[in-house]
């Protein structure tokens, strides 16, 4: 070493006086808090990373009352934001205060308004900063000097550490220089990389601290503190006249720093003994250095080791310890002379700038001090936390010392491959600078939440405190996704040498390695061995060390490490150990607690401890951590580190073969597998050039370059790549398997997956039969009307499920129809049945999303998120996809959301595979997140104004144009227009179907528009050019605004109550509420409640959560919702009313969290612990909708209207409530109380608020109760209307929200959904068993009245409302209705049962019904000016109607129509034959038939109901898919059901039109319309000609007029059988009325029917799936019904006529008389007698003998066809069609002829079970009317 180097150089360690050294191991955010605690009053603080750590622990220090050198605690504040920190911390400055503060990045930035005013006002403090990159094209959490360059304005003086032990002491320093100096100093030291890194530091003593600190001058600033005792003026307000004077006079302060820091120094190392200088100078050449290199921070020991390991005559060094203010003079005289050539390294970048901070410095002093002629070259490095090791050190040298001056590249940058800008220095292989004989290097990869991490932390204490010379130093680094993500941990030690080396181990180092996951060393994921050195030893954690045969464990090595692995192992000679610690651990009772396991093992294979010293030190280690626990965990836990110990069979060495040497790379499971499944050119460029290599830890090497071409620049990135990256498999091994018997379909499992990796599929039988595993592929019926002919499978994807068991949890059956089991079993069968299952077609479609179950059949556009196993926050986010994804725009604040949600390279927001929309994703920053949020909106409804005018133009124009009769218009354009005009109506519509016309139109554009227009951008372009331009704004954009509580309760509160303050902003917020900065790691937030021990408020939070809801219920026009997945049903109704409501909404959803500790399972509890906080009132529910104040109702529902559970066992259930009870039992129980007393009040507020509109002086008053008990949302909104209508309630509520006494002696009115099948909702379970066990009668005067709502496909139909109504009957009450019920399957849907139930409610309860004041929507018609239409262009405009999206049918021809009866007789049985002419169905579809009305009869009627009408009059419509010109006639016959029966709706819309009183309220009379109906069967015609003074205009009569719906009738062909024909058997139904016989529409026209005639029609999906052949099938039918039958009877004979084995089929056909009636009667009987084998008939004939009626159900009793084929055989189908009367009766017989007809009442029940199986699991299917 030169003698040039200082006696006590950076590395100088000098024994100061000789006293006790207190040594620790910590980390530089620990070394920095521990001294500025001591050394201030006051702390003013707000959590950001990676400077949070500083604040907690100042924060835990001073709730353990430890003392500061004023004998006090620090006191400890948390600001809502950095800037109110900053505001804070200057006004505590002014005050006379030493205060502090601690901050990083974007929060830094938000100090710079104050400190502009600290520096200005010359008030000494210091801000510590961990230094970290600024968000720019993307969020970095990681380290580099971005944020601390941009405050060299601010007047602030800066230092710079370079360690873990310099954090420390310069924290001192800087403290004592900013008294002497009065200028604020700014502290930083590398983010991550220093502020994280573990080391052994000498720490500076209170004795020591007090002869330090400037004891004088801080009562100099304690005096100039602002009090009216010696009043001053601060901050006042200047004029250009004296401004500047007084800006410059602080000259002298700044100038005299520079000597106040060398003196502080000074006195530093004269107190400790460590040296420092503001320029530290390192040369360990022999002669004199030529080329210098000058840097900040971590780097400066890197470049200093290297130089020390070259031992360099060329370079040396110059580290920058005081930038601010920058001392010329010192820095020249540190540089030598003989130095010819410098490299300046910045660790930030400022773009357009002409270099870097530091380099600029560097240059304008060596011009200023007369040596600019030195070569200088700029460089950055280490951006984001790059690493920078010794290998890039040692380029730089190389770059400077190249001989020509022009080959030297500047600027450069080094650590990346920039082949772009060729900036980059090219890197050599890694270099070792630690002597490996003296330090042991070691690496471990864990999973995140594993243990691993914090089980190393504990390890470096250990080794580091074993003896005072031992040198330790860890770093770790961590995956983003939070704690399902890769862990490394980077350790060395050393008992001979310091070790200051702040760079990763380097490949090629370790001695020791450890695997803890076993996944990661299969092919596709990490290189984990890369950095063992030759003889090291590699240690992995498998479940193959559980394999006893040597070979088999080999094997299964072979099959499980990548290729690349194995030779590694093979050729560096590595000793290779296995164990399998999970199994270890579960054998001694400690289930998944592997840390101390892997720790011992360490000790172990390591030796950096003697063995039995360190497992000495690990059970006190586990005492001091387990004791609370018991002594039984004690004990376990040692007596498994004795078994790791002492146990040769625990701990396997593997004898590593030769043939690894030259090991091939076979195919491996899971090799690229994601990049196999991409179908898109763009996505797997992107997935193989950027997300693979990241993926791996490869993200270093991937060339500037490939960014490019992937269009990442400004931080773009596709969507959807999270479905490529695989758990394979996830940690837990577990995963939910579906019991398919056991399910109902009601797809709650699916709604609160976090990870959208359980999904519901609509599929087709042979889609199932297709599947890659048929037997895995579990499918079962569809039910609900609307999936009829379809089948529903459940699948989890393997390789995605985390295994959180929350889908178990929210399963509402008993037993579970999900439980958890092992993945393997699911592998490889589930994988590939996942894989085909997502490529099947979506039909979300076919359902209504506005239910839970419907909601769920939906596509998530949010999926396979990097979130925790057991999220709380995704299942939100994934329902907002569910919903409006296709039309969505989120913007995200920084936090857990942002992480999860949009970690580069992972991006889980995707597209529709059928439309390719999705979420429009995008995050600005923490703060200002509504601010941007309303960016979009604004600009985006202004660019969407102009579109709208823009249209309306070009239609004028257009409109103008085609009535000329100079210009032609081509069709396209005309079809444009009206798709437009379209769009102008529905413009401002809350839904899909402006993006769907928007579809429609895309295709015209082109044809009219030229390639030139659409490019033309200039302000001449045309109308329609400029509409193109802005086509992005045709969609109605869903803005919603979302983030975590940090963001919305604090920092950003003051922008999103701006944003809420105004009703035009028609925003939504969604705020899922943690009630900590979950991101940060747990610190309090105002959302925290109150008594919650978390960071930053250790001790307990003393104040009760911010109430954000009642805040922002204040601006009446705000709609609020507090919801939780605890009640699915609110939540997904609370997302579609914010979304449709005309003005800003506010959700805040309940987030369980991992850091809220939640006991026992943690996050796997996460269901189970929403519903405990809605149950103990926690968590209220309630929503405020403000358009229910225009409707004169209550804008506020409370959803939760009873504690069911305590709050104080909600409490005990979270280790946040938990520790504080341990640590302060007192204070916990003191705030427990009163958050149960708040609970309680606040629950009487809600309740007192939720008070209806009604003038009941209280709500007692009311005379009727209303309850529901509903599971999708669909009973509890039924009885909320009828609740509002009743002038008798007072409100709706859940029947668990009553006490059964409640409703004793009072009328009720009950609505009750069934779920599942027969089960009572979640919410009147409870009410429904104290009902059960009530022996009590009720009082007299105790009435109810039940309406049940269901899906008659489903058995116990009703089940739920009958079994109330049971017990009611029972215990006394008087039932005022019978059981009303409402059926999804009907054809009118459940609204139908329900408005026959409430027109007789009203009479019941003896009050008047509701009045209606319906609402019409005009449609868009004209008079056209031409008088006559050819038929063509009718049949044009209605080919356009029936070929439309909404009806979407096909005229087809008929071939015959045969009658099957007499002509006389007074039954028409007919065989329809029609062609079927392309038109796809399968076996049991049904064809749905559009009638047409008789046309005299339409012509008769327009001409007398207007002289303006005829069937000629031709009209301009732009409705109904008619955009166009049409005639009355045709409207009116085809479209129209002019002649259908009217309803009490189309009453009240006529009445609307009619003058005259009297006859309004003849109109509005129901029973005048139910006599008239009665009397002539009277028609919507009829109406409108008898009331004809009301006469409604053309536009509002056709909005009146429902449209002509078509009938379905079951085909009796089989597809493959006839496969040019359909076959329909009809019967030609009849009604009655006073006046006669009626024909029905549909019935009327099929008997005129002749061949050649063509229908429009359409396949229907049928209700019943089809047997396969094998299958034994029993079907039961009576008259037409015989159709599916005879269709499954039909396909069976083609089986057996092809060869195929068939099943045996038996037929029971009844019908009225044989000998009128057997239809089909020689087909049947000449089948039965060729199939005998196989084929059964039965038939009975009610009427031939009308003594004895004998029914098809009589003879399925009587014989034991049922009990062979279904009984007997549990693979066979039962299928019941006709009448509604006919299933019950069948089901008895079922039960007869499974039990042999037997009374034994055990028999009897064996067989009702079976029979009743059969109906829930599917083998029971029926077709009814």
């Amino acid at each position: 070493m030169a003698a040039t180097v200082p006696a006590n150089g950076i590395k100088a360690r000098a024994a100061g006086p000789k006293q006790k050294v207190e040594k620790q191991c910590v980390d530089g955010n620990w070394a920095v808090a521990h001294a500025a605690y001591r050394m201030n009053d006051v702390a003013y603080i707000f959590p950001i990373t990676p400077a949070s750590p500083m604040g907690e622990n100042v924060d835990a220090w001073s709730a353990q009352h430890k003392e500061n050198l004023w004998g006090q605690e620090l006191k400890v504040l948390e600001m809502q934001s950095e800037a109110g920190a900053a505001g804070a911390l200057h006004g505590a400055l002014v005050s006379g205060s030493v205060a502090t503060t601690f901050t990083s990045s974007q929060g830094l930035l938000l100090y710079i308004p104050n400190l502009y005013k600290i520096a200005g006002e010359l008030l000494p403090t210091v801000i510590h900063v961990a230094s970290r990159a600024l968000a720019g094209q993307a969020l970095s959490i990681y380290g580099d000097h971005s944020d601390s360059m941009l405050l060299r304005g601010c007047g602030l003086a800066f230092l710079s550490s370079f360690s873990v032990q310099e954090a420390h002491d310069m924290a001192v320093i800087s403290q004592v220089a900013t008294f002497h100096s009065r200028i604020p100093f700014l502290h930083f030291m590398d983010g991550f990389r220093t502020s994280h890194e573990v080391n052994k530091i000498d720490i500076v003593s209170d004795e020591q601290l007090r002869q330090l600190m400037p004891w004088d001058q801080i009562d100099e600033h304690r005096q100039r503190a602002i009090s009216p005792l010696h009043p001053s003026q601060r901050g006042t307000a200047q004029a250009p006249d004296v401004f500047m004077q007084l800006v410059e006079s602080s000259n002298q302060y700044y100038k005299a720093v520079g000597g106040i820091v060398e003196k502080a120094m000074k006195d530093f190392k004269r107190i400790t003994g460590r040296e420092y200088h503001p320029f530290e100078y390192r040369y360990y050449g022999t002669t004199e250095p030529t080329v210098a290199i000058i840097s900040m921070g971590s780097s400066v020991k890197v470049i200093d080791g290297v130089l020390e390991y070259l031992g360099s005559e060329q370079a040396c060094l110059i580290g920058v310890r005081m930038y601010r203010p920058w001392e010329a003079e010192l820095f020249v005289k540190a540089l030598p002379k003989s130095v010819k050539r410098i490299a300046v390294l910045d660790r930030t970048r400022e773009g357009g700038s002409q270099g870097e901070p530091l380099y600029l410095d560097v240059c304008t002093s060596l011009m200023l001090k007369g040596r600019g002629d030195l070569i200088v070259a700029g460089g950055r490095y280490g951006l984001g936390s790059k690493d920078f090791s010794p290998r890039m050190v040692l380029s730089v040298i190389q770059n400077m010392l190249k001989k020509n001056v022009s080959d030297i590249k500047r600027p450069f940058t080094v650590g990346i491959i920039d082949d772009v800008s060729n900036l980059s220095l090219p890197l050599g292989r890694p270099i070792s600078i630690l002597d490996p004989e003296k330090v042991t290097q070691c690496v471990f990869w864990g999973f995140g939440s594993d243990g691993t991490v914090s089980g190393n932390k504990e390890a470096i204490k250990i080794i580091g405190n074993y003896h005072e010379n031992m040198s330790v130093q860890a770093y770790f680094e961590y995956d983003a996704k939070k704690s399902s993500g890769w862990t490394v941990s980077h350790m060395r030690f050393s008992p001979h040498m310091q070790i200051e080396a702040p760079f990763r181990v380097e490949n090629g180092q370790a001695n020791y390695v450890a695997c803890h996951n076993e996944s990661y060393v299969q092919a596709h994921k990490f290189d984990v061995v890369k950095f063992l050195r030759r003889d090291g030893v590699f240690f992995l954690n498998t479940t193959i060390a559980s394999i006893s045969e040597q070979e088999e464990r080999l094997q299964a090595l072979e099959d499980l490490v990548s290729p690349k692995i194995l030779r590694t192992l093979a050729v560096r000679r590595i000793k290779f150990y296995i164990m399998d610690a999970a199994h270890l651990a579960t054998s001694f009772g400690l289930a998944g607690r592997i840390n101390m396991i892997c720790m011992c093992v360490f000790f172990r294979l390591s030796g950096v401890l003697p063995l039995d010293d360190a497992v000495m030190l690990l059970k006190n280690a586990i005492q001091k951590a387990y004791a609370h626990k018991g002594e039984e965990v004690v004990k376990k836990n040692h007596d498994i580190l004795d078994a790791v110990v002492s146990d040769p069979r625990n701990l396997i060495l593997v004898d590593i073969p030769a043939r690894w040497k030259t090991i091939s790379d076979g195919k491996h499971s899971y090799v690229n597998r994601h990049i196999s499944l991409v179908d898109d050119e763009k996505t797997r460029k992107f997935m193989t050039e950027i997300v693979d290599p990241v993926s791996r830890l490869e993200g270093d090497d991937i060339p500037v370059s490939k960014f490019l071409e992937n269009h990442v620049l400004g931080g773009m990135m596709i969507p959807g790549t999270t479905k490529y990256e695989k758990r394979n498999p996830n940690p837990s091994g577990r995963i939910p398997v579906w019991d398919v018997e056991k399910c109902t379909q009601c797809n709650q499992c699916v709604f609160v997956c976090p990870h959208a990796a359980i999904r519901p599929f609509v599929v087709t039988k042979d889609e199932a039969a297709s599947s890659p595993f048929p037997k895995d592929f579990e499918s079962v019926k569809a039910l609900g009307s609307e999936l009829a002919g379809k089948r529903y499978a459940l699948r989890i994807s393997p390789l995605d499920c985390t295994g959180c068991n929350a889908c178990v949890e929210a399963c509402p059956e008993d037993p579970k129809a999900l439980v958890m089991g092992d993945i393997e079993d699911a592998l490889p069968a589930g994988e590939k049945n996942w894989d085909y299952a997502v490529s099947l077609p979506d039909r979300g479609n076919l359902v209504e999303k506005s239910t839970v179950k419907g909601s769920q059949f939906q596509t998530p556009l949010m999926e396979f998120s990097g979130a925790c196993s057991g999220c709380g926050e995704t299942p939100y986010f994934k329902l907002l996809t569910q919903l409006f994804g296709e039309r969505m725009v989120i913007a995200n604040a920084t936090g857990c959301s942002t992480i999860w949600g949009g970690s580069f390279p992972s991006n889980p927001y995707t597209v529709s595979k059928k439309t390719g929309r999705g979420p429009a994703w995008a995050n600005s920053l923490f703060e200002d997140n509504a601010e941007y949020g309303f960016g979009m909106f604004s600009s985006m409804k202004h660019r969407r104004d102009r579109l709208v005018k823009l249209v309306e133009d070009y239609v004028h124009q257009m409109e103008l144009q085609m009535q000329s009769t100079e210009e032609k218009t081509k069709e396209e354009e005309r079809e444009l227009v009206s798709l437009l005009m379209d769009w102008l109506d529905m413009h401002d519509e809350k839904s899909d179907k402006c993006t769907h016309l928007f579809d429609l139109m895309k295709p015209l554009f082109k044809a009219v528009l030229s390639d030139k227009e659409t490019a033309d951008h200039s302000s001449e372009a045309s109308l329609l050019s400029r509409i193109w331009q802005d086509r992005d704004m045709f969609p109605k954009i869903s803005q919603w605004i979302v983030g975590g509580d940090g963001w919305a309760y604090d920092i950003g509160f003051g922008g999103l109550d701006h944003i809420e303050a105004f009703q035009s902003n028609d925003v939504n917020v969604l705020v899922v509420d943690t009630e900590m900065y979950s991101n940060t790691g747990g610190q309090q937030s105002k959302a925290t409640p109150l008594g919650a021990s978390v960071k930053f408020a250790v001790g307990g939070k003393q104040q009760t959560k911010k109430n954000m809801g009642e805040i922002f219920m204040t601006y009446e026009h705000v709609y609020v919702a507090s919801v939780c997945l605890a009640n699915q049903a609110q939540v997904l109704q609370a997302f579609l009313e914010a979304d449709q409501h005309n003005g800003p909404s506010f959700v805040v959803a309940y987030s369980p969290c991992i850091e809220q500790q939640v006991r026992p399972q943690g996050l796997n509890d996460m269901y189970d612990e929403c519903r405990y906080a809605v149950d103990s009132g926690y968590w209220p529910l309630y929503r405020y909708n403000p358009k229910l104040i225009e409707e004169g109702k209550n804008p506020f529902i409370l959803d939760s209207k009873k504690l069911r559970k305590e709050v104080t066992n909600f409490l005990k259930r979270e280790g946040r409530f938990i520790n504080l009870k341990r640590a302060h039992p007192e204070v916990a129980e003191e705030l427990s109380a009163k958050m149960n007393r708040d609970v309680h009040h606040r629950m009487e507020h809600l309740l007192e608020k939720a008070a209806g509109y009604k003038s009941f002086d209280h709500e007692d008053d009311a005379t009727v109760k209303v309850l529901f008990a509903s599971e999708t949302g669909t009973a509890a909104r039924v009885a909320r209307d009828f609740a509002d209508a009743c002038i008798l309630s007072h409100d709706a509520d859940a029947m668990d929200d009553v006490d059964l006494d409640d409703v004793d002696g009072t009328t009720t009115v009950l609505f009750i959904a069934t779920c599942g099948q027969g089960a009572m909702p979640q919410n009147g379970k409870n009410f429904y068993k104290a009902l059960c066990k009530r022996t009590e009668p009720f009082k007299e005067g105790t009435q109810f009245m039940v309406m049940g709502l269901g899906d008659s496909s489903y058995y116990f139909f009703c089940k739920a409302a009958k079994d109330v109504e049971s017990k009611m009957l029972e215990l006394g009450a008087q039932q005022l209705l019978p059981l009303g019920t409402g059926d999804d399957s009907a054809e009118e849907g459940m609204e139908e049962g329900l408005h026959e139930f409430l027109d007789q409610v009203w009479p019941a309860l003896e009050v008047p019904p509701p009045a209606e004041v319906p609402h019409i929507t005009p449609i868009k018609v004209t008079f056209s000016e031409r008088a006559v239409l050819r038929s063509e262009d009718d049949e044009r405009a209605l080919r356009k109607y029936f070929e439309s999206d909404s009806v979407k049918a096909k005229s087809i021809r008929v071939l015959s129509n045969d009658m099957q009866c007499r002509p006389e007789y007074n039954r028409d049985f007919r065989d329809i034959q029609l062609d079927r002419d392309g038109l796809h169905y399968e076996l049991g579809d049904a064809l749905e038939i559009f009638p047409h009305n008789d046309p005299d009869r339409v012509l008769d009627f327009l001409h007398e109901y207007s002289a303006d009408f005829g069937d000629h009059t031709v009209v301009n419509l732009h409705q109904w898919g008619i955009d166009g010109e049409i005639s009355l006639g045709a409207l009116f016959t085809y479209v129209l059901d002019i002649f259908g029966k009217p309803s009490m709706h189309f009453m009240q819309q006529l009445a609307v039109f009619e003058s005259d009183e009297e006859e309004r309220k003849t109109i509005l009379d129901p029973t005048n319309l139910k006599k008239a109906a009665k009397i002539s069967g009277m028609t919507i015609a009829d109406a409108l000609l008898r009331y004809k003074k009301a006469h409604p205009p053309l536009p509002a009569l056709l909005s009146m007029i429902p449209l002509i719906k078509p009938r379905a009738y079951s085909i009796a062909s089989a597809p493959e059988a006839t496969p040019e024909i359909i076959d329909l058997c009809v019967l030609i139904e009849t009604w009655w009325c006073d006046e006669g016989m009626r024909y029905g529409l549909t019935c009327d026209m099929l008997r005129k029917l002749r061949k050649g005639h063509f229908i429009w029609c359409r396949i229907k999906p049928g209700s019943m799936e089809p047997p396969s052949p094998e299958q034994p099938v029993l079907c039961a039918g009576i008259g037409s019904g015989l159709a599916p039958h005879l269709a499954f009877l039909r396909d069976r004979v083609r089986a057996a006529e092809a060869g195929e084995r068939v099943a045996p089929f038996s037929l029971f056909f009844g019908n009225r008389f044989r000998e009128e009636e057997f239809i089909y009667k020689s087909e049947l009987q000449r089948l039965a007698e060729k199939f005998s084998d196989w084929f059964s008939l039965h038939t009975a004939f009610s009427r031939d003998n009308p003594e004895k009626k004998v029914y098809v159900q009589d003879l399925v009793a009587i014989t034991d066809d049922a009990r062979q084929l279904l009984f007997e055989d549990t693979n066979g189908m039962l299928y019941i069609c006709g009448n509604r009367n006919l299933p019950k009766p069948m089901q008895r017989s079922l039960v007869k002829s499974f039990s042999r007809r037997s009374e034994n009442a055990q028999d009897i029940e064996v067989a009702t079970s079976a029979m009743e199986d059969m109906f829930v699991h599917g083998r029971a299917q029926q077709e009814v009317w």
